[in-house]
């Protein structure tokens, strides 16, 4: 397939609609929200996070409705371009591994109603590493629903605690895990981590406002075959933000989160 040392694996969709790109039965893109009410999202995203060791992979594109409408139309497209390059000769080494994966091409039959549709794939990669993520962690699908949603809650609502106090420190300590499988994902050089955690310290140190976590207008959604969780608002964006300093200039900032639980006994942790 390829002779790279640290290849680097990525999506590149192309949406035109509201949705979720899924690898690995992880969400890699979420595009929901006012940005969906004209134009586009595209761009390439790495995606060896999301696929922990070589192997076959199911990608799903979830198409849903822009912002202000109820069905998808002729209108709304999704494709997705599947890239695989070296990390330390990404321009020159980069090539197409997989068939395009799209929507059908003229667009959805504006004779029938479409409030959702599906595009979904299967591709193969080649990795050097296997990492430990959340395969072996607790399954969630053989929880209570509603005694899971509100173990979530009350973590998250942790989680807001910590941006409120702009402790960036403790952050971080709870997103140990993710940060590691980053790391190792993306082959991090001592540099790159460097100026990760100033970033981080950047963000934090703005002092901004969080917005609040309204039970009500939150959802449980279990991913990664039942081994990761999250919380969306029921309009598709993330339930933790840091609110802008100048809605003109830029939105608010969203932090995606996801977790696991490698025991019952440990908890909860961000990944």
């Amino acid at each position: 397939m390829h002779n790279f040392k640290k290849p680097l694996y990525s999506v590149y969709p192309r949406m035109y609609c509201s949705g979720t790109i899924y690898v690995n039965d992880v969400p890699v893109i979420d595009w929901y929200g006012d940005e969906t009410k004209e134009g586009g999202f595209g761009g390439d995203t790495m995606i060896n996070q999301a696929l922990l060791q070589s192997g076959k992979y199911q990608v799903v594109g979830k198409m849903y409705p822009r912002l202000g409408k109820n069905v998808l139309d002729e209108d709304d497209t999704l494709s997705v371009d599947f890239f695989c390059a070296d990390l330390d000769n990404w321009k020159a080494s980069r090539f197409a591994f997989h068939p395009k994966m799209e929507s059908p091409w003229d667009g959805l039959t504006e004779n029938v109603s479409h409030p959702t549709f599906t595009v979904a794939g299967e591709i193969e990669v080649e990795l050097p590493f296997v990492l430990d993520g959340w395969q072996h962690s607790v399954d969630f699908k053989d929880m209570k629903k509603e005694d899971l949603f509100s173990d979530v809650l009350k973590y998250y609502r942790q989680i807001r605690a910590v941006l409120v106090e702009h402790d960036a420190g403790k952050y971080l300590e709870m997103s140990q895990d993710k940060m590691k499988l980053q790391e190792q994902a993306l082959y991090y050089t001592e540099d790159r981590k460097k100026r990760f955690l100033d970033s981080a310290g950047q963000l934090f140190g703005q002092n901004l406002a969080v917005e609040e976590l309204n039970e009500a207008d939150l959802q449980l959604e279990i991913m990664g075959y039942g081994k990761l969780v999250r919380l969306m608002r029921k309009d598709g964006s993330q339930p933790l933000q840091f609110k802008s300093p100048d809605l003109e200039k830029q939105g608010n900032i969203e932090l995606e989160v996801k977790l696991h639980m490698r025991t019952k006994e440990k908890g909860f942790s961000i990944i």
